[in-house]
């Protein structure tokens, strides 16, 4: 038997998901155990390989805060019931460093929300289709550690079983992750291109392929049943999509910074958010908007008078 192959499942998911996050990573991380006490803080998305050489301040990091039970993690009794109805609450934070403003969005769920959302008893993709991918602890207590590792493994086998049965050979983890990776996109009504999913897995090395070694079913066929269901997820997830959307205008704190840094990186157009403004994002979101347009004509007629 070879080293490799001698390697558990639940040993290979705590390497992986053990490996060293960026500094800047870690110090966003550091911030947010504070907030959130015996928490588990997951780092996933491009923020997971963020080089020494790349410039941290113009990196948006992702985490999931998997926090010990939500009434110690969210004061605000609306929002713990919207946390509860329409998982995940999301955020954003902004914290100083040697570096410049590092910025980060995180998701929180508490420890039960989280086992039951990337398992087989939860019908839409959208959280074991992302904890299949690869990720990171950054920072949680030893306690929770086996716990963790056993829920990411659960998202893995969650998400390639109920793919298997879109891919013409079911037991080909190539296809089998293509197609579900495409699937679980149009299930997010989210717009990727079309070479999206094949870069991702190429970009993840080895790990489709090794924890398809373990995740896939052996027995599993391609079916019209699975396909149906993936269907059904797209349009059930159309409306998740909508109030999710409806619920970020409410609940999303720093989210009306979080898209001004947005626009500001891509569009070059600062909109100066007042503090009022931050305090009734409801209310500013459409002054905010006609400010942005205004500034954005603004500045190509100012582009255009220059040539």
């Amino acid at each position: 038997m070879t080293e490799r192959a001698a390697i558990s499942p639940a040993d290979y998911l705590s390497s992986v998901l053990g490996a060293p996050a960026p500094a800047a990573a870690i110090a966003i991380a550091d911030v947010l155990a504070a907030r959130y006490p015996k928490a588990t803080i997951f780092l996933y998305g491009s923020g997971i390989s963020v080089s020494a050489a790349e410039d941290p301040t113009e990196v948006l990091f992702d985490y999931y805060v998997i926090a010990p039970d939500y009434r110690d993690a969210i004061g605000n009794p609306l929002e713990r019931f919207a946390a509860r109805v329409l998982p995940p609450n999301v955020y954003y934070i902004e914290i100083e460093s040697p570096s410049g403003v590092l910025r980060a969005k995180y998701a929180l769920l508490s420890v039960d929300a989280f086992e039951r959302l990337v398992s087989g008893a939860t019908f839409h993709s959208y959280f074991w289709a992302r904890f299949a991918q690869p990720c990171r602890i950054v920072l949680g207590p030893v306690e929770m550690h086996d716990r963790m590792i056993a829920a990411v493994r659960s998202s893995i086998e969650t998400f390639l079983r109920r793919s298997q049965g879109l891919a013409d050979d079911p037991q080909d983890w190539r296809e089998v992750w293509l197609k579900g990776m495409n699937a679980s996109y149009r299930a997010e009504l989210r717009a990727e291109k079309g070479d999206r999913a094949a870069k991702l897995i190429d970009y993840y090395g080895e790990w489709p392929g090794r924890v398809a070694a373990f995740a896939l079913d052996p027995k599993a066929q391609k079916s019209s049943g699975v396909a149906f269901a993936w269907r059904a997820r797209a349009v059930y997830g159309a409306f998740l999509s909508v109030a999710r959307l409806l619920k970020a205008s409410a609940t999303f704190q720093g989210g009306i910074d979080y898209i001004a840094w947005k626009i500001r990186r891509h569009a070059g157009v600062d909109l100066g958010i007042k503090p009022w403004e931050r305090r009734h994002p409801f209310i500013a979101a459409p002054l905010v908007a006609v400010r942005y347009y205004r500034m954005r004509a603004e500045k190509n007629a100012s582009n255009s008078g220059s040539t």
